[in-house]
């Protein structure tokens, strides 16, 4: 289900300082590496596609799913826009082409500088490990209502990488 956007372009604009003409070319990109990866990481791969099969099916909107909804709309989302916001950074700046790494640049708009761009991103960075803690306390002090947050999507051992979600306390 790696299609399955949980945010879209539209409330990404809404809600953060991407400019409403960006072209979508290069924020898909950033919302799935956002979602499939630094979400991933955080919810459990079960609990991504718990809510990637609710927004699929449309049975997200559904009462027996409140639960769902609420978690997407008041913690997922907000996590997931600022997360984004700090990977469409790169791909607006920075292009690989056939010639290398090339950067972005118009006659008429000057561009900030790599120290610039590194503090910035660092600062949506900030706001989108903000959400994320709030979004990991609300699963913690609601995990009844989502069982896939502790449930693990493979069992065996690999030699790197997170495989679920789990809480070592403070």
């Amino acid at each position: 289900m790696k299609n399955v956007l949980l945010i879209s372009e539209a409330t990404l604009k809404k809600y953060t300082l991407i400019n409403d003409n960006m072209d979508g070319v290069y924020i898909l990109p950033a919302i799935q590496m956002a979602q499939e990866v630094d979400l991933d990481n955080a919810i459990g791969t079960k609990l991504n596609n718990k809510l990637k099969a609710l927004v699929k099916s449309g049975d997200i909107t559904n009462p027996d799913f409140a639960n769902y909804k609420k978690l997407l709309d008041e913690y997922v989302t907000p996590y997931l826009a600022w997360q984004t916001m700090t990977a469409v950074q790169i791909s607006i700046d920075y292009k690989l082409t056939n010639s290398g790494v090339v950067r972005n640049e118009d006659d008429k708009k000057s561009h900030l500088d790599y120290k610039n761009s590194a503090a910035l991103r660092n600062q949506y960075q900030k706001y989108a490990n903000a959400f994320l803690t709030k979004l990991k306390n609300y699963l913690l002090s609601n995990s009844s209502k989502y069982p896939e947050y502790f449930q693990c999507e493979d069992y065996q051992p690999a030699e790197e990488g997170q495989l679920c979600s789990i809480y070592l306390g403070d």
